[in-house]
C-alpha cells in the first residue's frame, strides 16, 4: 500500500514538474509580450509617482486583488462575460492615466479602492487566459500557482524594462512635466481606443 501511494506521488510530482514551467511560461507571457492591456495598466501605477513605496504599495493590493479573483473564477465562484472584463480592462486603463493626471505625483485616499476594484476586474481577464488550455484536477494547483507566478514576474519586468527606460531623468525637476504626463495621457487615449475597439 505504502508502495502505491508512493508511487503515485512521484507520478503525480512528475506531472507537476513538467506543468509548472509552462504555465509560469504562459503567465509571464500573458503580461509580457502579449498583455499590451496589462503592460499599461502597470505604467499608470509606475507613473504616478517617484517614489518606489508608493510603487510597492500599489503593486501589492493589484496583485492580492487579481489573485483573489483569479482563483475565486476558475474554481467557479464567479463568473463575468469575457467582452464586459475586456472593456473594464480597457476602461481600467484610462481611468488610472487620468487619475495620475489629476493628482499629481501623490498617492491620494481613494487609490488603493481603485486599485483593488481594478485588480478584481484583472484577475477575471487572467482567468480567462488560464481556462483557454485545459488542465486535470491533479495538476490544477501547480498549474495555478506558476500561472500567477508567471504573471508577477512579468509585471516586475514591466517595472524594471520602465526604470531603465526613464532612469538618466529620474532625478529631474521637469521628468514629470516632460515624461510621466505625457506619457499618461498616451496611456490614456490608447485604453479608450482598446475600448472603443472592444464595445
Amino acid at each position: 500500500m505504502h508502495r502505491l501511494l508512493f508511487g503515485i506521488s512521484l507520478v503525480t510530482l512528475a506531472s507537476a514538474s513538467g506543468v509548472v514551467p509552462e504555465y509560469f511560461a504562459t503567465g509571464f507571457g500573458h503580461v509580457l509580450p502579449d498583455g499590451l492591456d496589462h503592460i499599461l495598466f502597470i505604467l499608470g501605477l509606475f507613473f504616478l509617482s517617484r517614489s518606489f513605496p508608493v510603487l510597492l504599495f500599489q503593486m501589492t493590493l493589484f496583485t492580492l486583488a487579481h489573485s483573489l479573483t483569479l482563483g475565486l473564477s476558475l474554481y467557479g465562484f464567479i463568473s463575468v462575460p469575457g467582452k464586459i472584463v475586456e472593456i473594464a480592462i480597457a476602461l481600467s486603463i484610462s481611468f488610472i492615466a487620468i487619475e495620475n493626471l489629476i493628482v499629481k505625483d501623490r498617492l491620494r485616499a481613494w487609490r488603493p479602492w481603485v486599485i483593488i476594484a481594478f485588480g478584481l476586474v484583472h484577475g477575471l481577464g487572467f482567468a480567462h487566459s488560464f481556462a483557454e488550455k485545459p488542465i486535470s484536477k491533479d495538476n490544477f494547483l501547480p498549474a495555478l500557482f506558476s500561472f500567477n507566478l508567471g504573471i508577477e514576474f512579468g509585471q516586475v519586468a514591466v517595472i524594471g524594462i520602465a526604470y531603465v527606460a526613464v532612469a538618466l531623468w529620474w532625478k529631474r525637476d521637469w521628468y514629470s512635466n516632460v515624461i510621466a504626463r505625457p506619457a499618461c495621457v498616451a496611456i490614456a487615449m490608447i485604453g479608450f481606443y482598446m475600448a472603443s475597439q472592444r464595445i
